[in-house]
């Protein structure tokens, strides 16, 4: 069966970003769920997200809600990647995770998660780069293919598909989903044999999925920087504005 999967997402509920973010989990499974999605990987940042109503409530709709987490390796060049398919008993051991090794480590202990390289070679700031992607590229299950990117400006998935082919790895689509604009525009149909976790990884490894994405235009990727960073801009502002009051009360 063909299953309409995103598997790197952000909601409300994120610890890190979710000020920026307007929709909650059940509002991201209404939406997935009228577009026709079948899978989704719920990846907030640092902090695993989790609650039982959130499977049921996706299961309920016909859609396997997968649980992961979007760590950082370093807190400054922060080296994101996704893992997915992570048992909530686990929630506090996979948190503690910083590095490459200690992943690597998990993953022989729990060999059932899915690893995401997450858009490595998108922005220095938070992407692996090259020479780590390369290094580490045992650990990863499979390579994100980044939805921001445009035809012939900017597109960072040239150099990553170069790389995937080399190592024999799993390019796949999906929205990074901090907002919904293009949450449809940018994601996997999986061909696996049933909607369950194990069938489902065990066809992107090998390689039956297409990816579905569409290159944006360049007014779409600034608007998306600079909305990003507005909001940013108006929380920290509004943030200090009730810390000062706090401190003047007190």
């Amino acid at each position: 069966m063909m299953l309409k999967a995103s598997l790197h997402i952000h909601t409300f509920e994120d610890k890190l970003e979710g000020h920026l973010i307007k929709y909650n989990v059940y509002e991201l499974i209404d939406w997935a769920s009228q577009l026709g999605f079948k899978v989704l990987g719920l990846t907030c940042h640092k902090k695993f997200v989790y609650q039982d109503d959130y499977v049921k409530y996706a299961a309920g709709k016909g859609i396997l809600l997968l649980l992961g987490i979007e760590l950082q390796m370093k807190k400054i060049m922060r080296n994101d990647l996704v893992v997915l398919n992570i048992d909530p008993k686990e929630a506090g051991e996979i948190e503690k995770i910083n590095s490459f090794k200690k992943l690597s480590d998990y993953k022989k202990k729990h060999p059932g998660i899915f690893v995401l390289a997450a858009h490595p070679l998108a922005d220095r700031r938070f992407s692996m780069g090259r020479k780590k992607l390369v290094k580490n590229i045992d650990l990863f299950d499979s390579v994100e293919h980044v939805w921001f990117y445009s035809r012939r400006l900017f597109n960072p998935n040239k150099k990553v598909k170069k790389i995937t082919e080399r190592f024999n790895k799993p390019f796949l689509a999906t929205s990074d989903a901090h907002f919904l604009k293009y949450f449809n525009t940018d994601y996997a149909l999986v061909d696996a044999d049933d909607l369950e976790p194990a069938s489902f990884f065990a066809a992107i490894k090998l390689g039956r999925f297409i990816n579905v994405t569409k290159p944006k235009k360049i007014h779409q990727l600034l608007w998306c920087v600079i909305n990003f960073q507005l909001k940013k801009i108006i929380f920290f502002a509004k943030k200090h504005k009730r810390e000062k009051k706090l401190l003047n009360y007190g």
